[in-house]
């Protein structure tokens, strides 16, 4: 539901203010400059609302603009300016740009515990299962977001695992993460099958209090928040599952306790004793001789140690088996039988882990019998099977059914053994939602296993039809090979069919021979912690009125979703010497070579253009000039008709640092290396346009627009997945800084770090690297759209004059001096969708402009006007030296897609004579006309206030559409 408006005063032409007096909490007032028009638009989302939120933030000086394209966004409104002062203010992330894929409420989501939560349940205090390097780890949870109404995709796997979410969520692939909407039947995707169980709060019970542990232990448990220990208590779930395992395979030496397993499953078991805050040793391994029936084996024991009277202590008071196990009297500890099913999970899969079998089959098809094995001296048999019913009977609320207990004399004791039912869904059941904890070798295994068995069901199930349907067939008169050309298929032979028809079956149909063997599969599908399915069938599945994501702590950026693992910007303008009669006659040829020379779409990279960890680098540090160096990419004088000469500015003032990219992620610099040259999707685009009318002569000459007719370059794109990375890598250190600052926020979007803070500093050192990159990714599109144009003309770009006009930021933020009341003070200005727009002789802008102002780009949208304008002072007064960006969004993108068809936005397209290449006909859908505000009124409202002059006025005919 859209919140009410804030009250709005009308305080000039096209000029609204909301006064500061509307909240106690807002620190300066908003103001708005839009049309009634415009403004109405803005009322219908959360514009006006996120203006007043950023107008609470520390250190906002003189105002919270908002500019007549915006519309609402991730915390500032696109479309908005907040200057923040350089010593007292903050910086945001969400002042800059960050997008927003989303998953429908009741998406069921994995934690790191074991259990699972309806997405719209979380909150930021949870810990999820993310995939990264193939690994699953624990990630933090930064934000919990909610959008409002959103088209919904859903695949569906040939294992039947199902995942909805917004066409536009990212779904892991073996080539990375990949959009929804662009997963097609056949492709493979990751999953991480673990169901686990649902989520209850556990109960307010006293487990330990300081009466039952010996004096001497008191105060170490205290101070790490163990006693008193209540069944709530959040470190509970890590003792749970470390004594499961303990019981298997732990043991007391003194004051010591010691974990043996593997050295990957003891880093696990590490993790959590330092969750518990206490300090494990490091893996100790020693060669190991025993004799086995006569034989001598020799192998390697690890083993992890825990040197803490306090320790040892608590285990044995929580029920840990004390002293040689098949000599001890141990039952299932009390407080688990009265836990969560969640917590009784943990327990099993603790001690599943030190103690079940492995998931192994026999012939390659039929698994073995899973069992927990217990040795006991023949005088303690009887407690040996009390404690074996007792993990029963947990297993049975778990859903999972065991067969029976047996017992056989070995050596001097009695094994007993827990067989568990080896039924497929019984092991589905075993695997998906027990598991085994601290044992990585069996537990991806167990998920390998659940695939596999749930694609045999699946096979099994496709015979079952295919014989229903034949024997109904065959009665119906049809013969066997009409049936069989029909229904036969990989799974279903026509010998199968005939012996369906003509001989019956009472039995439920095996899988057939081409099924593959579960070993041999796993070393096709088993990779890592994930395991790789085919999509069988990518869907529609309507709308919902609100849409979730999580942003996760961890550089893999991603998270289980039912089972499926889920994951700056500016604009250049070109003029040539060419006019519309030159160009229309070959316009599908010129948009066509351009579409192949400049990759565009989601994830799109360049073959032919990879850059070295160590060029990347300097492109970081240097932007434009460094590939135009470096590369040839461009002409030597271009980076002088650029924003800063195409590269973040050294400050040199206060703390303000350089761009750093040490600190720039690795998989930040993954993602960048292959995409220099990559135009992108979602509203970035390339366009070839036309002159359409000049307003100010004198400025259009200066900047290269002679003629109306002549013919001009748009390029609009950003930094692509390497600045998107920075920023995600960045938002958990914002949500620490806050509480870290005591900062307090009227919405969690709004994370934030004192301007002066170390956390500012690196954050500012990684931004000014994304910024250099999309300085440097224009540049090299141009490079490329001026050999196209050479390609397709037979003439050299420079005979063509083909001069870059300017290239500005609109997503980005910048150290600057501006005046507040009467004095001149030195602020961060975010500009969110927001252009500068400063005035003639400012020191910022190239010498080349410094007698007219700076250029100003407005982009629409792909069927309609672009604009020149020119920066003025009354803008440094009104808005900070900025102005708008765009047309600013008014119709959603599954609202675009709702009411329009791509065959019949191109065909109308075509019809006013502009030819559109598109990465994808959503894309075109998405990015129709029909969605955004004009940019006619938008630019009238700039031009009127003052903020932003008109210059020259461009539209489009040809369109490369990411």
């Amino acid at each position: 539901m859209v919140p009410m408006a804030p009250p709005l005063e009308k305080i000039g032409n096209n000029t609204w203010r909301i006064p500061q007096t509307y909240r106690k909490d807002m620190r300066v007032p908003v103001i708005v400059y839009a049309s009634e028009k415009l403004l109405e638009k803005m009322k219908t989302d959360r514009t006006l609302e996120q203006a007043v939120n950023v107008s609470t933030l520390p250190g906002i000086v003189k105002q919270m603009t908002v500019l007549p394209d915006a519309h609402e966004g991730y915390g500032f409104p696109i479309g908005g300016v907040a200057a923040m002062d350089a010593t007292e203010g903050v910086i945001s992330p969400g002042g800059v740009g960050y997008d927003i894929n989303c998953l429908p409420a009741g998406t069921n989501v994995l934690t790191s515990l074991g259990y699972r939560l309806p997405i719209e349940r979380f909150k930021a205090n949870e810990e999820v299962v993310c995939v990264n390097q193939k690994r699953s780890v624990p990630a933090g949870i930064i934000f919990v977001i909610k959008k409002g109404r959103d088209r919904l995709l859903r695949i569906r796997t040939k294992s039947q695992f199902f995942l909805t979410a917004t066409p536009d969520h990212p779904v892991l692939t073996p080539n990375g993460m990949k959009p929804m909407e662009q997963i097609r039947p056949g492709e493979r995707v990751a999953l991480f099958p673990f169901e686990g169980v649902e989520y209850e709060d556990p109960r307010d019970c006293l487990l330990l209090d300081e009466k039952d542990v010996p004096e001497h232990v008191k105060s170490e448990l205290k101070k790490r928040g163990l006693l008193p220990i209540k069944l709530d208590n959040p470190k509970l779930p890590y003792l749970a599952r470390l004594l499961g395992y303990f019981t298997g395979d732990g043991a007391f030496n003194g004051k010591t306790t010691v974990f043996y397993g593997s050295v990957e499953g003891l880093e696990e078991i590490r993790r959590d004793i330092e969750r518990l805050g206490y300090k494990p040793s490091k893996i100790h391994t020693r060669r190991r001789q025993n004799i086995i029936n006569g034989r001598k084996f020799i192998g390697a024991e690890n083993s992890v140690r825990v040197n803490s009277r306090s320790f040892t202590e608590l285990l044995r008071r929580l029920g840990a088996p004390d002293g040689k196990k098949t000599d001890a009297e141990f039952f299932v500890p009390r407080w688990i039988l009265l836990a969560p099913r969640w917590i009784k999970r943990l327990y099993l899969a603790g001690l599943f882990g030190a103690e079940l079998n492995k998931p192994q089959t026999v012939n390659g098809y039929n698994f073995q019998v899973p069992q927990l094995t217990l040795n006991k001296r023949p005088d303690l048999e009887d407690n040996g099977r009390m404690f074996l019913e007792q993990i029963a009977e947990l297993l049975r609320e778990l859903g999972v059914e065991t067969t029976k207990i047996v017992s056989a004399p070995e050596g001097r004791c009695i094994r007993l053994r827990l067989l568990i039912s080896e039924r497929p869904q019984n092991l589905i059941r075993l695997w998906g939602r027990i598991g085994y904890e601290y044992n990585p070798q069996r537990r991806r295994l167990a998920l390998a296993a659940v695939v596999w068995l749930r694609l045999k069901q699946s096979v099994i199930d496709l015979r079952i039809r295919a014989q229903e349907a034949a024997i109904a067939m065959a009665a119906d008169g049809t013969t066997i090979s009409e049936i069989s050309e029909v229904l036969a298929n990989e799974f279903v032979n026509t010998r199968y069919l005939e012996r369906s028809v003509y001989e019956g079956r009472e039995d439920t149909p095996r899988v057939p021979k081409n099924f593959p063997r579960f070993e041999d599969w796993v070393e096709l599908h088993l990779d890592g912690d994930i395991v790789w399915d085919e999509v069988e069938s990518v869907e529609e599945a309507g709308e919902v009125n609100d849409v979730y994501d999580l942003t996760v702590a961890n550089p893999g950026h991603s998270f289980i979703a039912e089972g499926v693992v889920v994951s700056n910007c500016g604009v250049r303008l070109m003029v040539t010497n060419l006019t519309v009669n030159d160009v229309r006659p070959r316009i599908v040829e010129l948009v066509n070579t351009v579409f192949r020379n400049v990759p565009a779409g989601l994830g799109s990279r360049r073959k032919d253009f990879v850059v070295t960890h160590s060029d990347l680098d300097r492109v970081a540090l240097e932007g434009a000039r460094y590939v135009i160096e470096k590369y040839g990419l461009g002409w030597s004088e271009d980076f002088k008709k650029m924003e800063e000469e195409g590269r973040y500015p050294s400050y040199k003032a206060g703390n303000i640092p350089d761009p750093d990219p040490s600190i720039v992620s690795r998989e930040a610099k993954a993602r960048g290396e292959s995409q220099i040259g990559t135009l992108g999707s979602g509203n970035h685009f390339l366009e070839i346009q036309r002159v359409d009318k000049i307003y100010d002569p004198r400025a259009a000459k200066a900047m290269g627009i002679t003629q109306e007719g002549q013919i001009t370059v748009l390029i609009h794109c950003g930094s692509r997945g390497y600045g998107h990375q920075i920023c995600s890598d960045f938002l958990r250190i914002m949500e620490r800084a806050v509480a870290k600052y005591n900062l307090r926020l009227p919405d969690r979007e709004l994370a934030c770090t004192p301007a002066n803070s170390p956390e500012a500093t690196q954050y500012l050192k990684a931004f000014g690297c994304a910024v250099n990159f999309a300085f440097a990714n224009r540049q090299a599109i141009s490079h490329w759209v001026r050999q196209s144009f050479e390609q397709v003309f037979k003439r050299s770009a420079d005979d063509m004059g083909m001069q870059i006009v300017y290239d500005v930021c609109h997503n980005v933020l910048k150290f600057e001096k501006h005046k507040v009341d009467g004095s001149d003070v030195d602020v961060f200005v975010h500009r969110k969708g927001a252009t500068r727009s400063f005035p003639a002789g400012h020191p910022l802008i190239p010498q080349v402009y410094r007698e007219i102002g700076q250029p100003v780009l407005i982009p629409g949208s792909m069927g309609t006007a672009s604009w020149v304008l020119l920066g003025n002072e009354k803008a440094m007064t009104l808005s900070f030296g900025s102005t708008a960006h765009g047309a600013g969004r008014e119709m959603s993108r599954s609202g675009a897609k709702r009411r329009y068809r791509g065959d019949q936005v191109l065909r109308e397209l075509e019809s006013r004579g502009i030819y559109v290449k598109g990465d994808s006909m959503e894309t075109v859908v998405e990015e129709v006309d029909a969605a955004y505000k004009s940019v006619d009124e938008v630019v009238e409202v700039s031009h009127q206030v003052g903020i932003g002059t008109k210059v020259a006025r461009l539209v489009p005919i040809g369109v490369v559409k990411g």
